[in-house]
């Protein structure tokens, strides 16, 4: 048994399934965490969420860990919006939020199809959705353990207060670590992690910020959409938000979208697989 860890897929299934096939899972025995951010920017939006939530809902759902991204969370306030505003049509704005998710974050080419699904589905979706924890815990054999989130660390053992609530699951979803923060270092409980796992920021965001510090004045082509490793957290988003563009019109867009791709790591070994 091995356990793996993909983050942002953002709508890429033949790419997720590619990854997953290079990667060699098996979820019959083997572990897959999925850090959210399921959905949008890609051609297959709402099939890719689909996708994993039979894998999470199937036979081996025991070894499918699916966790909230900050994509999900936009898709889950649209839908109460929606939903406590009965008769509103398609096309109809409600809010700031609404309008940032579908038009600023590419949530449009997952609403639409979302509201052409019957009833009874789009049901199945929320409550799935709503369902989604914060956080989840990887433990291997040898006794290491690691915290895997989407953004930030959400701590369940630990005391929460109601009204720091929605700030905290705001920061779990939105908040980008900064390149040598420590992810644990607000933490009280009694678990000793070996890392933080997370997506949510492309990280060739840390890879030119490390380039700054070494005073290179340009950073390697080589570590282009690579993991990033900091001082105690993994960021695993190689920007495969961005793979549906490889025939935008604009050469520069191509040409960013063409050295994007979704990572694979495996916690094992430390292990990563790539796939465009």
């Amino acid at each position: 048994m091995a356990l793996y860890a993909i983050s942002d897929v953002h709508g890429a299934l033949d790419t997720l399934k590619k990854l997953m096939n290079k990667a060699g899972i098996d979820l019959a025995s083997d572990e897959l965490f999925l850090l959210g951010d399921y959905v949008d920017w890609g051609r297959q939006s709402l099939e890719t969420l689909l996708y994993v939530m039979e894998l999470s809902e199937g036979p081996h759902r025991e070894h499918v860990h699916c966790l909230l991204g900050n994509h999900e969370e936009m898709f889950l306030q649209t839908i109460r919006e929606y939903r406590n505003s009965p008769g509103t049509q398609k096309d109809t704005i409600l809010s700031g939020s609404m309008f940032n998710w579908l038009h600023r974050n590419a949530g449009i080419g997952t609403w639409i199809p979302y509201l052409d699904l019957e009833q009874e589905e789009q049901d199945r979706i929320f409550r799935w959705l709503e369902a989604l924890p914060l956080s989840a815990e990887a433990q291997l054999p040898d006794g290491r353990v690691y915290l895997l989130g989407h953004a930030y660390p959400y701590f369940y053992d630990m005391d929460h207060f109601p009204e720091d609530a929605e700030a905290e699951r705001s920061d779990t979803v939105w908040r980008r670590l900064l390149p040598h923060e420590d992810p644990f270092a607000g933490y009280r409980g009694t678990r000793r992690y070996e890392s933080f796992i997370c997506g949510h920021t492309i990280t060739d965001h840390y890879h030119r910020q490390a380039a700054g510090e070494s005073r290179r004045r340009r950073f390697s082509l080589a570590c282009r959409n690579r993991i990033f490793k900091g001082d105690r957290f993994i960021d695993i988003d190689c920007g495969a938000k961005l793979l549906s563009l490889r025939d935008h019109r604009d050469e520069t867009v191509r040409a960013e979208a063409a050295r994007c791709q979704l990572a694979c790591l495996r916690l094992d070994d430390g292990k990563v697989f790539y796939a465009r």
